[in-house]
């Protein structure tokens, strides 16, 4: 597998050309040629789906714990480094995300408007893209601290010279991008951002994860 834009070059072993392929696993993550994660979380999806039926035959009568726990196991797996920024990827999340907590609440019958979030809410459950975020600060953390020997942080992070804090206007009636997003800093532990021209680049890790970083109050 390349992941070069360029033509791609050959690779042998004991005088046999390695077959290239479009995707690969990799220590059960999905890695693509193209960088985008929709082939793993087609994987991911699938797994779920599977698993949830099997949860649903064989937990019925199990607490919602036991219940929860089993399910968030399949949809958290290395999930600090693979987000989803396609629309579709995300949407087959949530929808998983949503029969899942049916499942945990054993409510199948439930149909008034904002039902899921009010279920979610009462088992104390995140979003995915807030457990995602959560999970990505908690292991950036431990980088930062040097708390990762295979992630050395003079290798992987560089934190910015001290300057003034930026927060960018919001308004309470008008939902929008800004363009300071990226050059926010609120806090005095605020790492550089690096700079991508793509947005499977930009979904990385240590991006991603550095932009919610900068993001955090100080307190």
């Amino acid at each position: 597998m390349s992941i070069r834009k360029k033509t791609s070059k050959f690779y042998s072993l004991n005088n046999h050309i390695l077959e290239e392929v479009q995707d690969n696993p990799y220590l059960g993550l999905q890695i693509s040629s193209d960088m985008k994660w929709s082939t793993h979380i087609n994987k991911v999806a699938r797994k779920a789906q599977s698993t949830l039926g099997f949860l649903r035959r064989n937990l019925r009568h199990c607490t919602e714990n036991c219940r929860k726990t089993a399910y968030r196991s399949v949809m958290e797996y290395g999930s600090t480094i693979w987000h989803p920024y396609q629309k579709g990827d995300i949407i087959k999340l949530v929808r998983i995300q949503r029969k899942a907590i049916r499942f945990i609440k054993h409510d199948y019958r439930t149909r008034e408007e904002g039902c899921i979030n009010k279920m979610a809410a009462e088992l104390g459950l995140p979003t995915l893209e807030n457990r995602r975020k959560c999970l990505r600060l908690v292991l950036l953390y431990k980088v930062v601290e040097g708390l990762v020997p295979a992630l050395p942080p003079d290798q992987f992070i560089t934190k910015q010279r001290p300057r003034r804090t930026i927060k960018p206007k919001t308004f309470e009636n008008c939902n929008t991008t800004n363009i300071l997003d990226r050059q926010v800093c609120n806090n005095t532990k605020n790492l550089t951002v690096i700079r991508g021209n793509t947005q499977q680049y930009n979904s990385l890790f240590f991006i991603q994860s550095i932009v919610d970083w900068n993001h955090l109050d100080e307190e």
